[in-house]
Parts: C-alpha cells; sequence; structure tokens
C-alpha cells in the first residue's frame, strides 16, 4: 500500500470572471519511506495540491488516500499520523516557541510530550530561544520551529512546503542531515516541494514536475536530466573576445551568455557539434584560460518548465 495515492485531483478558482485551473487532473503516488519531490516555478499548483492533501482546501473532483484511507472520512484516525511544515502558515506568532509545540503536541495527543519538545529544541538548536515569543525570531528561526512542530507526533507521512526557506547555509545544511536521518530512522514517507534544486536531489528519490496545475513529467534525478537535449559550455579566452564571439555565431550556435572574456553557449548533447566547434577555436589559434562542459541539471528543467520550453 503506498501512502499518498492522488487520482485525477481537480482544483479551479474564479478570478475575475476567468476560470484558474490551480490542479487539474494530477494523479501521483508516493511509496513507503520515499521521499517524493513536488516541484515547479510558482503557481504551478504545488501549494495548492499540498493543502488539499492535508484537509486545508476543498478538492473539486479526484479521490485521494493517505495511509490507506479517505482523509475526509477518516480524519480522526489520519489525523495523529501525518504533519505538515510549511513557510506559508507559521505557528501562533504570540505564543513562545515551547508554548506552541506544547499546543501542537496536545492537538496531536503526543505522549511523553516534554521530552519530544526537549528533543526537537536540541536538535534543531532552538533551546536558547524557547521561551521567546515568535513574534521576536528571526525568518530561519521560524522556519525551524515549522519543522519542530511538523515532528512533535513522529508522523507517518510528512508534508514539507518550502520548508527549508529562510535557512543560512550551515543551518540548512544541518537541517538537510536532520530531515534525512529522521525519514531513515522511522521509515516516514515525505511529499517535498521546495525551490533549491540541489537539496532536492540530496533529498527526494523521485521527483515531480508541475506547472500550470499539471504533472508533466516524474522520475528519478537521473532519468529527468536526460530529458535535456542540450549541454552549456562555458570558455574564457585570452584576448580576441569579440572575434571568437563571431566565430561561435558563424557556426550558428546558440550564444546564452557573454561578458568581458566570459562566453557561455549551447549544443547538443550526443553530436559531435562540441568536439567540432572547440577543435575549430583551438586552430584558429583561441587561447582560453578556462573551458568547462556542463552537465544537465535540475535547475535547467525547472528553467525551462518555467520559461514554457
Amino acid at each position: 500500500m503506498n501512502p499518498i495515492v492522488v487520482k485525477s485531483l481537480k482544483k479551479y478558482f474564479k478570478e475575475k470572471g476567468k476560470t484558474i485551473k490551480a490542479v487539474d487532473n494530477v494523479s501521483f503516488s508516493v511509496k513507503k519511506g520515499e521521499i517524493f519531490g513536488l516541484l515547479g516555478p510558482n503557481g504551478a499548483g504545488k501549494s495548492t495540491t499540498i493543502n488539499i492533501l492535508t484537509g486545508l482546501l476543498s478538492r473539486d473532483s479526484g479521490s485521494i488516500q493517505i495511509l490507506g484511507y479517505e482523509p475526509e472520512e477518516n480524519w480522526d484516525y489520519v489525523k495523529n499520523k501525518v504533519n505538515v511544515s510549511t513557510a506559508y502558515y507559521p505557528v501562533t506568532e504570540v505564543l513562545t516557541v515551547k508554548q506552541n509545540l506544547k499546543v501542537y503536541g496536545h492537538l496531536y495527543n503526543v505522549k511523553n510530550l516534554k521530552a519530544r519538545i526537549n528533543e526537537l529544541l536540541s536538535q534543531f538548536e532552538l533551546n536558547k530561544i524557547s521561551n521567546r515569543k515568535v513574534i521576536k525570531c528571526s525568518t530561519g528561526e521560524r522556519t525551524r520551529i515549522s519543522l519542530c512542530k511538523g515532528l512533535i507526533n513522529n508522523p507517518e507521512v510528512l508534508f514539507l512546503d518550502e520548508s527549508t526557506s529562510g535557512l543560512d547555509p550551515d543551518i540548512a545544511e544541518k537541517t538537510r542531515t536532520l530531515i534525512k536521518e529522521y525519514q531513515e530512522k522511522n521509515n516516514t514517507t515525505i511529499l517535498f516541494t521546495s525551490h533549491y534544486m540541489y537539496e532536492v536531489e540530496e533529498l527526494c528519490k523521485r521527483i515531480a514536475f508541475m506547472s500550470d496545475g499539471k504533472i508533466l513529467t516524474i522520475g528519478t534525478s537521473d532519468e529527468l536530466k536526460k530529458l535535456i537535449k542540450d549541454q552549456t559550455i562555458e570558455i574564457k579566452v585570452i584576448k580576441n573576445h569579440k572575434d571568437l564571439k563571431k566565430l561561435l555565431k558563424d557556426e550558428g550556435v546558440d550564444i546564452l551568455f557573454t561578458e568581458k572574456n566570459t562566453i557561455i553557449f549551447q549544443v547538443t548533447k550526443g553530436s559531435n557539434k562540441t568536439y567540432e566547434i572547440l577543435n575549430k577555436i583551438f586552430k584558429a589559434g583561441f587561447k582560453l584560460s578556462h573551458l568547462h562542459i556542463n552537465k544537465p541539471t535540475l535547475d535547467d528543467i525547472f528553467i525551462k518548465i518555467a520559461r514554457k520550453k
């Protein structure tokens, strides 16, 4: 049994007389113990999908199963086994960090609550501000508080929606490590959204890309990268930058970026074009101080989807 199963999910909104298809016939499933990435540009439908799965929004049509149950019909059972951490719905600002976790701990019927709160405060390095009101906390601190709230009940299914937003690099790395360790220890199923492609690649086993309310493709990071048919080449020439630029244009090369002595251009993978272009550059006598052939990345896919390519 897959802990998350979504079939033909739809959610439409009316805006200024127009129909906005926020979630348009979306289907996917997440396996037990899998971290599943749901990615796409702003407005793609990611957060709307998660809001439906967590009961914050009703759906227009389609079916949902969480841990084998229809959430709306079995919420008393499901709610104590799932949780969510999101950058969009912060915890209560007028309460302290510890008071917030106590409230959510009671809502989720957490046993040994005091010990669980102390454990999370220690893991996320929040002990020193545990009695501080959330309104006085920084963005990064609030993000970590939200993550503590998301883990308070040791959920079997966890929704992380932009949950690492606002963290400095050191804390972000520690947070990813904590998420990974928690998932491995508890075999937790996690639905994960982020705009940081490097952390998606580090954490997620499979990834779905959304755009305009639809899922365009699902696969592993390596499978998705194979969809990119082009590769970029970055070179720095010691002199005669304009002459090199002209050579590339004469060869019909797609120049992506040029500044001072740096040129970045694009060629099709799997062809001899890369070899041919570089061979002509060297034969023409250009001296390079830098040459780097970039492999396709998740960022490349994200950008192409955002630009509807």
